[in-house]
């Protein structure tokens, strides 16, 4: 249940980026950059039965509010909405999880959505080891600004084979679909999302970051850069403004207080 900080708040016509709770954290780092330099206002939370709790000091330098497992934010002009997702769903509520951001998505009436993920890649196939370790899955997408933009960035083709696209007829867009997400692989509730909005009909651009456990700030940042690029956020971003819990990421600067 989406829970709105006032009545004021509104979604229809925004592009919604989520992130997966996926390998390397990545997703919820890169959304981590964006809301932190963006300076984002968080407009409500999202209340999850399928998400475990989770407590904490605030995250963000501009945001007093102590986080939750959902967030939403949103920039001023209502043109973005973002999603911070600061647990895993429990074991075995994947698709019920991923089935409660399908509603939610459908009941924002969003303009556009863009999903974040990050896959093993220890266990990419071959054609994915050379070129963009940052590659899209469209869904049901027909602006062609965007693909034009994706293949300028180089952004393209995730697991699907050269000249074969999701097709327009049902059964080979299906299959084509299918293939495409058995490549990924610790990426969260992406399977089962994707494929759910495929069947409902709504548009989807994933972008799918290739990485390895360990320190993935690097990854993070890369993924910001991307969606930044594609999307068009903000062109006067010079350096991405880390927020201050990233002083916690890896183990050596964690306070010893906390155990």
């Amino acid at each position: 249940m989406f829970i709105k900080a006032n009545e004021a708040v509104a979604t229809r016509g925004s592009t919604l980026i989520l992130p997966t709770v996926s390998i390397g954290n990545v997703p919820q780092l890169g959304i981590d950059l964006l809301i932190n330099t963006l300076q984002l206002s968080r407009i409500g939370i999202i209340d999850d039965s399928a998400l475990l709790p989770v407590s904490g000091i605030s995250a963000f330098d501009h945001i007093p509010s102590r986080p939750v497992p959902l967030e939403v934010y949103q920039s001023s002009d209502a043109k973005w909405t973002l999603i911070q997702q600061r647990s895993p769903p429990l074991p075995k509520h994947h698709r019920l999880f991923a089935k409660s951001m399908l509603e939610f998505i459908k009941a924002g009436e969003f303009d556009r959505v863009v999903l974040l993920t990050s896959s093993d890649a220890a266990l990419r196939t071959d054609a994915l080891i050379d070129g963009p370790q940052i590659r899209s899955i469209s869904i049901n997408c027909d602006d062609r600004i965007l693909v034009d933009k994706l293949q300028a960035l180089s952004l393209t083709d995730f697991g699907q084979r050269r000249g074969v696209a999701i097709g327009d007829d049902m059964d080979s867009k299906e299959s084509s679909l299918a293939g495409v997400l058995k490549q990924l692989h610790a990426a969260g509730i992406a399977r089962p999302l994707l494929d759910m909005c495929q069947g409902a009909g709504i548009p989807v651009l994933a972008l799918v970051s290739l990485v390895n456990e360990g320190d993935n700030i690097a990854d993070a940042i890369m993924l910001a850069n991307a969606v930044n690029a594609a999307l068009g956020i903000a062109t006067d971003i010079d350096q991405w403004r880390p927020p201050q819990s990233w002083q916690w990421l890896m183990p050596d600067n964690v306070p010893s207080e906390l155990f």
